[in-house]
């Protein structure tokens, strides 16, 4: 640890010690007191900000918010408080010495398992897509990964009834690496749902996603006559059924239209990503979002928000800039841009609406046209992901266009 950061570290430490102040049963507040091997430790109100602070602090530190959580952190680091209010500043700093090498030294690996609903691998074994292996839930699978003393591959199957398991390796402590290895899913889980817009027709419903995560059972209804008493039972449509299957003809298409580029995006280092890369995979998160919403006020916030990722300035009038933009990005006529134009700004006018908190209803084709042009515009700025390296050079390439 460089000496500088290890000398703020500590002066964060000695700052929360200074705001202990001693315990008694009058002063005792759960918010603002812990029980430790040492015995009772009270922070005044000002040192619990002092040691959100310190945790803030050390999270930020080098590969320490990677490998553990905020929680863990400011368990290790209560005990160099507990030394240091009891045994002095000297020792504190070798307890902290101490931690700061193991904690720089953790290299624990783990193997994390999560079940994946919504798509199939019917063709392989497993897939992989950003890093994270996809498998097939098969019996050779599930005993793989089964404990025969704890959960068995009945109970896996019972307890999930998932398809696909996600594969995903992660250096943190235990549970850090749960969190670090679901958060790990999400990129490759936001592609899977813009391939499958992509693919299958529109209205198809959607529910790629992690356990637990999206809705994926059906709602049964009943339904009463008040006049005759007659009664219906009406089932909800199975967002699961089928899954999107990732199978190799899928795969083949996806690299024919160039959609692909997204899963070798996805291999590419976080460093090594241009500002416009990391525009676009997060408009692919808020799009992929938008296909799993159950309400459809949140789906069509969901796409409008995908095309303001790149359109909105800041300045100037919003709808304009939004519809212009994407329309210039479309191969149609002129006299089809200024229909889509003029579309796009009566759904901005149903978008304005919708955040203001004004009822307004929202027609099936409507959500469905937000949905197709905001996909097609996805696709495009795919296409043109090595011209722009950043969204100022996509605004500046479009007022050029406008100027031209």
């Amino acid at each position: 640890m460089d000496e500088r950061f290890f000398d703020v570290l500590f002066k964060n430490v000695s700052d929360v010690v200074e705001a202990l102040q001693p315990f008694t049963l009058a002063a005792a507040d759960i918010h603002r007191m812990w029980y430790g091997s040492r015995g009772f430790f009270l922070l005044s109100p000002e040192g619990v900000a002092r040691r959100r602070d310190l945790v803030r602090h050390a999270v930020r530190y080098s590969d320490w918010g990677h490998k553990f959580s905020a929680e863990y952190l400011s368990g290790r680091l209560r005990d160099v408080i507990e030394i240091h209010a009891l045994h002095g500043a000297d020792k504190a700093r070798e307890a902290l010495r101490s931690l700061v090498a193991e904690l720089d030294a953790y290299a624990e690996e783990h193997t994390v398992f999560l079940p994946i609903f919504g798509i199939a691998i019917p063709d392989a074994p497993s897939r992989t897509l950003g890093g994270v292996v996809f498998h097939q839930a098969s019996d050779a699978f599930l005993e793989r990964i089964a404990s025969g003393d704890t959960f068995t591959v009945p109970y896996l199957r019972r307890q999930t009834g998932a398809e696909v398991w996600a594969e995903v390796r992660v250096t943190a402590e235990p549970k850090h690496a749960v969190i670090r290895a679901e958060e790990g899913c999400g990129p490759s889980i936001d592609v899977l749902r813009f391939w499958m817009a992509c693919m299958t027709k529109r209205g198809t419903p959607c529910a790629i996603g992690l356990q637990g995560d999206v809705v994926t059972t059906e709602r049964p209804r009943v339904i009463v006559n008040k006049d005759s008493g007659a009664k219906r039972f009406d089932p909800h449509r199975s967002r699961r059924v089928p899954g999107f299957p990732l199978t190799q003809q899928v795969l083949d298409a996806l690299h024919n239209a160039r959609l692909d580029t997204l899963a070798a995006l996805l291999n590419t280092s976080p460093n090594n990503r241009t500002a416009f890369d990391k525009l676009l995979l997060h408009a692919v998160h808020v799009f992929g979002s938008s296909k799993v919403q159950a309400a459809t006020d949140d789906r069509f916030l969901n796409l409008v928000t995908c095309l303001e990722t790149f359109l909105s300035t800041g300045e100037g009038n919003i709808t304009q800039n939004v519809a212009e933009g994407v329309v210039m990005f479309f191969a149609v006529s002129v006299s089809e841009r200024v229909r889509l134009k003029k579309e796009l700004q009566r759904l901005y006018g149903t978008r304005s609406k919708l955040s203001h908190g004004v009822h307004t209803e929202i027609l099936p084709d409507d959500l469905y046209l937000l949905d197709d042009l905001t996909k097609c515009f996805l696709v495009a700025m795919i296409e043109h992901r090595e011209k722009f390296h950043s969204k100022q050079d996509l605004l500046r390439f479009l007022e050029q266009q406008r100027l031209g």
